[in-house]
């Protein structure tokens, strides 16, 4: 027999698989299972709570359940005029130039230690975890009988401070990074510099219309940073960045294509005057159709764990046409 789930059930599941214990009491599982209004946003409270992403952090990451599968459909813009999306992209610009200026560490992985007031002695930390992006991609390649390395160019597209840039300049033969923020970029060069990576040339991106200035290259590698553009503008960078990709390249590149209680519509953000950290999605169907139209053959789609909420995923496919 099935047993019908109530919400205390749902609350008491998300302590023991996401929280890896039991809750203190009877009366705090009754009290947040009458607080929280939907399924969704109990299952986003846990994974947003300080206890949860200190867990993943310290261990193995935990699988983000899927409660995407709880919608039949997402209303989500994707599709905008090029003067929106111009302006799109110049308040992104903004937002990113404060960042940089600010907390350019932080802004790449938002953990406490990263801040700018702790910044220094977390440094060789911050610059050793770039190694496990690359590694990422390259246990992908190989279980799919792709070579990565010597004799390829690569393209990072949002470089950052220079954390996955540089274990990336050691695997391939020159790295091109694409960055928004004007101080990232210089914390970029100055850690580069520092080591003396001659193979690798880093550009602002003044303009959306930038990303057509990127060279040819072979093999696109992005995580944690197209999430942070509105739908239009993810869709738009990445359809001009797979058109640079080489025959027989390869697209390595992460977004979210679900969030839970997201929608999106052009009109109402750009008339929306909150500014910071965004985060944003594109439906998975999106993503697929540039993919096949750009003669992309797709390897493989994982659930990741990078935004630390359901929906995100990584994505590996090779130019075919």
């Amino acid at each position: 027999m099935i047993k019908s789930l109530t919400y205390t059930d749902l609350v008491t599941a998300c302590y023991r698989t996401l929280l890896r214990r039991e809750p203190e009491n009877d009366d705090v599982v009754n009290r947040q299972a009458a607080d929280i209004p939907t399924p969704e946003d109990v299952i986003r409270t846990f994974l947003e709570s300080e206890e949860h992403q200190a867990l993943c952090q310290d261990g193995p990451a935990l699988i983000n359940v899927a409660v995407n599968n709880l919608h039949d459909a997402l209303d989500i813009d994707v599709e905008v005029p090029p003067e929106t999306l111009g302006r799109m992209f110049e308040r992104i610009k903004g937002e990113w130039k404060t960042l940089g200026e600010t907390e350019p560490y932080w802004s790449v992985l938002t953990a406490d230690q990263y801040h700018s007031a702790r910044i220094q002695e977390n440094l060789e930390t911050f610059y050793a975890s770039g190694q496990s992006n690359v590694t990422w991609m390259n246990n992908i390649a190989r279980r799919n009988g792709v070579t990565l390395g010597k004799g390829q160019t690569c393209f990072e597209l949002g470089c950052g401070v220079g954390r996955v840039t540089l274990p990336l300049s050691e695997l391939f033969d020159h790295v091109t990074g694409f960055d928004i923020s004007p101080g990232n970029l210089a914390e970029a060069r100055a850690i580069i510099n520092s080591r003396g990576n001659s193979n690798i040339t880093l550009h602002q991106m003044a303009a959306i219309e930038d990303i057509h200035k990127a060279p040819r290259f072979d093999v696109l590698f992005t995580v944690i940073v197209l999430q942070h553009n509105p739908p239009p503008v993810q869709k738009y960078i990445l359809e001009a960045l797979l058109d640079k990709i080489n025959p027989g390249g390869v697209a390595y590149f992460q977004l979210p294509t679900y969030i839970p209680g997201y929608a999106f519509s052009s009109k109402s953000y750009l008339e929306d005057s909150t500014r910071g950290m965004e985060m944003h999605a594109v439906p998975m169907k999106a993503i697929l159709d540039v993919l096949d139209a750009k003669g992309f053959r797709v390897l493989e789609v994982i659930q990741d764990n990078f935004t630390g909420m359901p929906g995100s995923h990584s994505f590996f496919a090779t130019k075919t046409r």
